[in-house]
């Protein structure tokens, strides 16, 4: 009998309450690391191994969840009162592990309350084994209810799988159309796997007005290599929503270098995108930004950004060559631990490294004259299938998001790699 069949035999012959604070922290942990883990996918410093770890502690959590089922469901329900994703995709993976269809139906009615928790959901069933998912999956993308449809969408987005048929017979039902939210995610699927024979659908909705549904449009029909839809995306660029990342990661790797110059000068004017100004100027990988990011470098606010964009384009590790400092001590610190103060968003730079910007500038002294102005860099060489490969597999997650976006760029037949998916073992 191994360990886990022993101890939930030791667990039936207690009353439910004795072991009940360990079936809460289990959900408690779960629920949190799978949070700390959704940060860490976009986070300057982390690597595979990293992801890998965490994925193991929550993995170790849910696995003791499922020891004594009846408490863990107990738990579970509990937790779903906090409306959290977190919770919810906690909740999510022990139903469908049980194979319950009443815990199922109680986890998806719970995840399809909000934006927010639907994350939860679609993260479980992403997590989760296909042979526990692939069943649900088809059978919401056969409900009657759009929000399931909507649901199984998005599965299949994130797991990178094609629903085949049903798809496209989606894509013509005029209820589903009217659904913005799900016909934004199918038309998002179209570029996502690069599917050419729906092409048909994005030239039907290319005059829809929702902007969400606009932007997809646009988004996949660039990813079919349609170079003549990366000038639709710039409005977003000037939005304050979650799509801006998006078009910028997209747009400046699809654009001319003259043409993304423009581009960036017209942003450069408004003092309000210095931020999203130096991060184009990373994506689009043009040395003959590079004095101009050193100047940067020089500003508390920017140092930071500047300092990693300067990296991704010259691939130069400013902590392995001695090229960072220690943070100035009068830096402002985000959340503060002022009560009166509402903002409590992190720093987004906290992770990365402040430059020793005068060494910076004669390491670029040395070494510029090996870049050729006209020409766009990442991580220090000219683009090539081979690089991007090597770094989407070996990179920090900042340089595999970059990689996986280059490499599905430059080559039209190959999907977008999903590099927020569970870190294969």
């Amino acid at each position: 009998m191994n360990i886990i069949k022993k101890l939930t035999s030791k667990f039936q012959e207690v009353p439910n309450s004795a072991f009940r604070d360990i079936y809460e922290q289990h959900v408690t942990d779960a629920s949190f690391l799978w949070l700390l883990r959704c940060v860490g996918l976009s986070q300057p410093h982390y690597s595979q191994e990293d992801l890998l770890e965490l994925e193991n502690r929550i993995e170790a959590h849910l696995d003791g969840l499922m020891t004594a089922l009846d408490i863990s469901w107990d738990v579970c329900l509990e937790a779903l009162d906090y409306e959290q994703p977190g919770e919810i995709f906690t909740v999510a993976v022990v139903a469908f592990r049980s194979r319950d269809i009443e815990k199922i139906k109680t986890a998806v009615f719970a995840g399809l309350k909000s934006p927010e928790t639907i994350k939860g959901l679609v993260s479980a069933m992403a997590w989760l084994p296909q042979t526990l998912v692939a069943e649900w999956m088809y059978k919401f993308l056969g409900s009657k209810n759009l929000e399931h449809k909507y649901l199984a969408v998005s599965v299949f987005s994130v797991r990178r799988e094609f629903p085949g048929e049903m798809l496209t017979s989606l894509l013509k039902r005029e209820d589903c159309l009217a659904h913005k939210p799900l016909r934004a995610r199918m038309l998002r699927l179209i570029g996502e796997l690069k599917r050419f024979e729906l092409r048909w659908a994005l030239d039907e909705a290319y005059e829809d007005e929702d902007p969400e549904v606009k932007f997809w449009v646009n988004w996949s029909t660039l990813m079919l290599g349609d170079k003549t839809a990366a000038p639709q995306l710039q409005n977003y660029l000037r939005e304050d929503c979650q799509l801006k990342l998006i078009a910028m990661n997209t747009a400046f790797r699809s654009l001319s270098i003259d043409k993304a110059r423009m581009w960036i000068s017209k942003m450069a004017v408004e003092q309000k995108s210095a931020r999203l100004v130096i991060e184009a100027t990373g994506v689009l990988g043009d040395p003959h930004a590079i004095p101009w990011l050193i100047e940067k470098m020089r500003k508390v606010e920017t140092a930071r950004l500047a300092g990693e964009a300067f990296s991704m384009i010259t691939g130069i590790d400013l902590e392995k060559y001695g090229l960072a400092i220690d943070a100035p001590e009068d830096i402002s610190v985000l959340p503060t631990d002022d009560p009166e103060d509402k903002d409590v968003s992190m720093d987004p730079d906290e992770n990365l490294p402040f430059p020793d910007v005068d060494k910076v500038a004669l390491t670029w002294q040395k070494y510029g004259g090996k870049y050729q102005v006209g020409k766009r860099y990442f991580m220090g060489k000219e683009i090539c299938e081979s690089m991007l490969q090597e770094k989407l597999n070996s990179g920090l997650q900042r340089q595999r998001i970059a990689a996986a976006y280059e490499l599905a760029l430059l080559n039209p037949q190959v999907p977008l790699v999903n590099i927020k998916a569970r870190t294969e073992r």
